[in-house]
């Protein structure tokens, strides 16, 4: 072996004149590479691996988010609204207006929920992260497991990776909130949970949520006192049922938009046996 040479490098030029090709080329690069080389090699390598990872994830993600969409809104968007479902363009601007929350009130059956997945299907377009829950399914998937499956791993490991993208998603879309039922501890319980959610979700600038919820009827309201009157006791339903945690993490930042006009479920005559 050479005297200059390290047992490497010494190696590497024994197969140079034996074999040759490229394994040998390769080889000699790695042999005759400098520390600094070789480290902004691994960096390239890791950046390229980690932008892999997130495209990767991100299509998860979208996947995810398409999977669970109730197929009715599949092609909701801002070009399908109509008036009655964006009120002053309050809807199709809340995206770009960097509110926190969006409030979709109003009668069962006017296109709240329209209105939420048309919102959520441009932020996925845009490439953000959403998670669409109805309130009711979302506390379902999320309670305590029953005796018989607390060691189900499949299920338990579905309530966390639930909880964690609920509370750490882009976009939250809550639709129905208060149509969940129940009394004493699983109210208590739910009410904890959505709290829970809301909090984490209020801590990051970057986490927004849209809730949809029903309300009294006001476009038969003569003057603007009693119409007002009607939104002011949706918005005091919220504080009664949930409390004021829930109410003063909703108010922090959030556009009210309501939603009420034609209701699109109810027949002008309803004939079922026609």
């Amino acid at each position: 072996m050479n005297d200059d040479m390290t047992p490497l490098a010494d190696a590497v030029a024994g197969y140079r004149r034996q074999a040759g090709g490229p394994l040998a080329a390769a080889i000699a690069r790695v042999a005759d590479e400098t520390p600094e080389a070789a480290a902004a090699a691994l960096a390239r390598d890791d950046a390229e691996a980690l932008r892999n990872a997130a495209e990767q994830r991100a299509a998860l993600r979208r996947r995810r988010y398409e999977d669970t969409r109730p197929k009715a809104y599949t092609w909701a968007s801002y070009d399908n609204l109509i008036a009655q479902q964006d009120p002053e363009g309050r809807g199709t601007r809340w995206l770009q207006s960097g509110h926190k929350i969006a409030m979709l009130v109003g009668p069962s059956g006017h296109g709240k929920t329209h209105l939420a997945y048309a919102i959520g299907n441009d932020a996925v377009n845009r490439g953000l992260w959403v998670e669409a829950w109805p309130v009711l399914e979302l506390l379902q998937t999320l309670a305590p497991l029953p005796v018989h499956a607390r060691f189900d791993e499949v299920r338990s490991r579905r309530q966390e990776t639930t909880l964690d993208a609920v509370k750490a998603c882009d976009l939250l879309i809550l639709d129905d909130l208060g149509v969940e039922t129940g009394s004493g501890y699983v109210a208590d319980r739910n009410i904890e949970q959505l709290t829970d959610i809301l909090t984490a979700r209020d801590t990051d600038p970057n986490c927004r949520t849209i809730i949809t919820l029903n309300g009294g009827k006001t476009a038969h309201l003569a003057t603007e006192a009693e119409q007002s009157k009607v939104r002011a006791e949706a918005m005091k339903g919220i504080s009664t049922r949930y409390g004021a945690r829930i109410e003063t993490r909703l108010q922090a930042d959030m556009v009210g938009i309501w939603v009420e006009g034609e209701c699109f479920r109810q027949a002008s005559t309803w004939d079922p046996f026609a």
